[in-house]
């Protein structure tokens, strides 16, 4: 029978196995003796880990229906970053971009507004246009920087479409 810490143990040791083989591209014995090792290492500290936390994070599959957005950034951004960073460079400007403050509510269990936040950082700083810099929880905003300013600031820092509740 398989103990409670065992399980998360060895579903982390799969992953990270698979994950060096996809990698490596190799099945040479030393290679995959390698790995084992490897894996088990990072097995051993995510288990360590996921025993110190304190808040197990949840993310609801309908969070994901604004993800698209930066994706879509990935692609989209490029030209005028590409502009903003050339003029520069011959302009010799100094120009530092634009901090945003954007309202960001939060509110459900903790584990919904942890998962929510970490969420929006993330898809947030996708795209390479802007940053995700930071979130207050006391003042419900969410603060974001772009290189070069746009109106979709807040499309691009906020892509989830919903709040936890």
């Amino acid at each position: 029978m398989v103990t409670s810490q065992a399980r998360p143990w060895i579903a982390w040791w799969t992953l990270c196995q698979g994950l060096w083989g996809l990698l490596v591209d190799r099945v040479h014995a030393a290679e995959l003796l390698t790995g084992a090792a490897i894996a088990a290492i990072a097995a051993t500290v995510a288990t360590m880990v996921r025993g110190r936390r304190q808040t197990v994070l949840r993310v609801h599959p309908r969070w994901l229906t604004g993800a698209w957005r930066p994706l879509l950034g990935l692609v989209t951004d490029l030209v005028p970053l590409t502009r903003t960073l050339v003029v520069r460079g011959i302009l010799r400007r100094d120009e530092r971009g634009v901090l945003s403050e954007l309202p960001f509510a939060l509110g459900g269990d903790p584990g919904e507004e942890a998962g929510y936040r970490v969420l929006t950082e993330t898809l947030g700083s996708l795209a390479p246009n802007t940053i995700v810099v930071a979130v207050d929880r006391d003042r419900r905003i969410l603060l974001a920087h772009q290189l070069q300013p746009t109106s979709g600031v807040a499309r691009s820092a906020c892509p989830l479409n919903e709040v936890p509740r």
